[in-house]
């Protein structure tokens, strides 16, 4: 019985395990005579082929294959991998990107493409003109230490000759890279752009690349600013979901960034190139004597200026929830569903309208109410108690992820519509569960905003609060009662010249809300917090006043009056004190 197709291909599949790739390749010949329509044995006689080092015909079969079966990856990572030993590395960066938009996230293709781009950007022309001039720069400033250290006048008059040329050399150099880069296509120009920012040289560009590039541009620009921008940037042009540009994606950011920067592709393109390309020479240069930095992860570094280490799994999720938010803001459904929630029409949502929002949705209170108290207490950062638009939006995720949807917005935006306008009916029972867990909410806010309160107070100036407390409490019965507040302010307002009428309504609001609750005295606690408010609504620094009202209580009349009066005399500048915040200028007066 003759061998079958199977056969023969198994006995290449052996023959090319154990090295023997002439047998290989005449065993997938053979199977090939006999079914030349399988794309998989002109793969295999492909990669064959190239182990022989008969690129042509690798190069052949892959073509071949990829005829046969265009969504088969295989196709073309032969195909790459033949152009690579070809050492044609553009043709093969094209044919793995093309591969990667037939099978996407196909390691073997990501691995290769990185592998020739690699490979093409250190051996192009601009490339290599500005290795040229970088290693002639670095030259040139090694040159200068050497002259500068020079014994004799000779021997310095030579090295700064050699240094010299060298200057030449690395100027000719850039000079070449430009001629070089001028005289490309826009193709090439772009491509050569892309590859510069591609730090990694894997054929993607990520956030921490693209926001890295953004510095270079701008050097005033922070990293936490430049990484936000970026992360918005891969998010709204990330086509694919990959948290990442690939080259058509970063064409599109491009078009986008002409516009808004009022610049042609060819000037934006080679200005961005050129920074890329001599900046980190530069850097070498102004950093050639500093000393040694720490970067984040503790590894030591001569730049004095290393990025902190970034999980790149961590940012590429920021990247996808940022997208996912931007896409849910930017759909319609979701201003209607913001609207069903916003029952005042105030444009921002408090505790009972987002658990009302919620129980329509899910019909437990309980569990609406719950999950409102988390996803504010973590989405309302200034403590203003409601959410807006874009705050909503992120609620909604939050919401989504808490339900156990695993769909996305777009899926589940017209049930969340239906849920809201059909299911508005509220028991009694629900209703007081609702109040109760508006009151808790309320509650807890208050405490923490208390509890910073406290924090920021014991942080700064305590052991002064402490000072100020006993120099207020004249009866030293541990407390501060109205009387002996009354005195206390009576005198810090005469020295500091604020007058009674300047505050009187921050000092009513303050010290009058802790008195009407039944409140006959001060505690240290709550004395410290009442002059830390007293200081935020009075738009005075804590440290100053603590200080100034420390100072005033324990300075004789004579003196008080000498230094209200210089006081006065730098606050006042022609200005009224009721139309001015209190700026407490004083010199230091220390006391026991």
């Amino acid at each position: 019985m003759a061998p079958s197709k199977a056969d023969y291909r198994d006995s290449g599949n052996k023959a090319f395990k154990n090295g023997d790739w002439k047998k290989a390749i005449s065993y997938y010949s053979k199977a090939i005579d006999l079914d030349d329509k399988d794309s998989a044995l002109y793969s295999n006689r492909s990669a064959a082929y190239l182990k022989a080092g008969d690129n042509d015909n690798a190069l052949k079969d892959a073509e071949r294959c990829i005829l046969l079966n265009p969504d088969f990856h295989k196709g073309y990572s032969r195909k790459g991998a033949a152009l690579h030993a070809m050492k044609k590395y553009d043709l093969a960066v094209k044919c793995y990107r093309v591969g990667l938009q037939h099978c996407p996230k196909v390691e073997a293709l990501e691995k290769g493409l990185a592998s020739s781009n690699r490979a093409k950007n250190e051996f192009s022309k601009a490339r290599t003109a500005a290795r040229k001039s970088n290693a002639a720069r670095k030259a040139s400033t090694n040159q200068q230490k050497k002259a500068d250290k020079a014994s004799t006048v000779s021997s310095y008059v030579e090295q700064k000759r050699l240094e010299l040329k060298l200057q030449k050399a690395a100027l000719e150099a850039q000079l070449d890279f430009i001629d070089q880069l001028t005289q490309m296509s826009k193709e090439e120009k772009l491509e050569l752009l892309f590859n510069v920012i591609d730090d990694d040289n894997n054929g993607y560009i990520d956030a921490k690349e693209l926001a890295s590039a953004m510095r270079r541009r701008n050097a005033e620009m922070s990293f936490t600013a430049s990484l936000e921008k970026a992360i918005d940037m891969v998010a709204i042009f990330d086509t694919d979901g990959d948290a990442r540009l690939n080259l058509d994606e970063f064409e599109g950011f491009l078009q986008v960034m002409l516009k808004e920067l009022n610049v042609t592709f060819a000037e934006f393109a080679e200005y961005m190139v050129l920074q890329t390309q001599f900046s980190d020479t530069i850097m070498d240069d102004k950093n050639a004597s500093s000393s040694t930095g720490m970067n984040l992860n503790g590894s030591t570094s001569n730049t004095g200026g290393d990025e902190p280490q970034i999980d790149e799994k961590v940012l590429a999720q920021q990247v996808k929830d940022r997208g996912m938010l931007l896409e849910m803001l930017a759909d319609p459904r979701l201003i209607e569903i913001f609207d069903l929630f916003d029952k005042e029409g105030t444009r921002e949502l408090g505790f009972k309208e987002v658990a009302i929002g919620l129980y329509q949705l899910t019909s437990d209170m309980e569990q609406s109410a719950k999950t409102t108290m988390e996803l504010l207490l973590m989405m309302d950062k200034e403590d203003k108690r409601t959410v807006n638009y874009e705050q909503f939006g992120r609620l909604m995720m939050g919401v989504m992820s808490t339900l156990g949807h695993n769909k996305s917005f777009q899926e589940v935006a017209d049930e969340l519509v239906i849920a809201l306008t059909t299911n508005t009916q509220i028991s009694e029972a629900d209703m007081a569960s609702l109040l109760v867990a508006d009151t808790v909410f309320t509650d807890f806010q208050t405490q923490q905003q208390q509890q910073q309160q406290n924090n920021v107070v014991d942080s700064i100036s305590y052991s002064r609060l402490q000072k100020l407390f006993d120099l207020w409490d004249t009866n030293g019965d541990g407390s501060i009662d109205q009387n002996e507040l009354e005195e206390g302010f009576a005198k810090f307002e005469q020295s500091s010249g604020a007058g009674i009428n300047a505050h009187a309504e921050i000092k009513k609001q303050v010290f009058g809300a802790i008195f009407n609750k039944q409140q006959k005295v001060l505690e240290r606690h709550l004395f410290a917090q009442a002059i830390a408010q007293y200081a935020a609504l009075s738009q005075v620094d804590l440290h100053q006043l603590i200080d100034f009202m420390c100072v005033t209580a324990v300075l004789p009349a004579d003196r008080a009056e000498a230094y209200s009066n210089a006081y006065k005399a730098t606050y006042d500048n022609g200005n009224s004190a009721a139309t001015k915040p209190m700026h407490l200028q004083y010199e230091f007066v220390d006391f026991d």
